[in-house]
């Protein structure tokens, strides 16, 4: 019996030495992966930097004439996420709610916690037809490409001997 406390506390121990760990890790000024980590400027209620662009992890991909964006958003609902396009940025933001008052917690590791992610976007969109879709925790997004002309023939009339004034509309 007295093995199994034993073995319990050293558990524990260890638990406890893994989260001072990577606490360590998260809250020095210069972290090696800041720049793909991308740490936000404003903290949670621990003083703890949040990362914002890990979450949701994202594939893109073109299919046709279409990009596709397809995020994981396990158990949130539409009514969570918001979508926006301003530019040639796609903005993926939402609350990641996991609290569930009235329950006594033995073990808390998923926190509530606000989320945008900012994808720019490899080509050009036409933001008429985007659509979206929600559906077993994936987020799908359809984005119609534009498709840029490699060169655009300009005719030259030569009825005109004058060559016209770039002043005159």
């Amino acid at each position: 019996m007295e093995d199994d406390k034993l073995k319990g506390w050293l558990d524990a121990s260890k638990q406890k030495a893994a989260e001072s760990f990577w606490k360590e890790v998260f809250n020095q000024n210069h972290h090696p992966f800041s720049t793909y980590l991308n740490f936000d400027e404003d903290t949670n209620s621990t003083n703890e930097p949040r990362m914002k662009s890990l979450f949701p992890i994202c594939d893109i991909y073109e299919k046709g004439n279409h990009l596709f964006v397809e995020a994981e958003l396990p158990g949130m609902s539409k009514q969570d996420i918001s979508v926006s396009l301003k530019g040639q940025d796609l903005i993926i933001a939402g609350k990641y709610s996991t609290l569930k008052p009235g329950l006594h917690y033995y073990l808390k590791e998923r926190e509530n916690r606000h989320f945008e992610k900012k994808i720019i976007l490899p080509v050009k969109i036409n933001k008429t037809g985007i659509r979206s879709s929600l559906e077993d925790g994936l987020l799908t997004i359809e984005l119609p490409i534009i498709r840029e002309e490699d060169s655009v023939p300009i005719y030259i009339d030569l009825s005109s001997s004058t060559p016209p004034s770039p002043l005159q509309p």
